[in-house]
């Protein structure tokens, strides 16, 4: 058994709604990336936060849907930092406003 590789990056961010407040339960997706990617998504918690796991470096477009509306953002994760034998996954930043 073949253990999983570790991602290269995390994408963190936070959705809102037009007037800026959190929006809980929207559904945030990789829609595209550098490599063939599974139905990866999060739901937003009450705080309006989700975090992607991004399986390769490279860039991605996350599309956002939830109450209030549709979003997308273009992020780049740059992979892991540090040595080989302590490689932490990048976080990326996302902030997504619902329009």
């Amino acid at each position: 058994m073949s253990t999983p590789a570790a991602p290269a990056g995390v994408v963190r961010g936070t959705v809102r709604d037009a007037a800026g407040a959190p929006v809980a339960g929207a559904r945030v997706a990789f829609a595209d990336g550098p490599v063939p990617l599974p139905d990866i998504a999060a739901v937003t918690g009450g705080d309006g936060r989700f975090a992607l796991s991004a399986p390769a470096e490279g860039t991605y477009t996350l599309v956002c849907r939830g109450d209030g509306g549709t979003a997308t953002a273009r992020v780049r994760v740059s992979g892991p930092a540090g040595t080989a034998a302590a490689a932490r996954p990048e976080d990326v930043r996302a902030d997504l406003r619902l329009s």
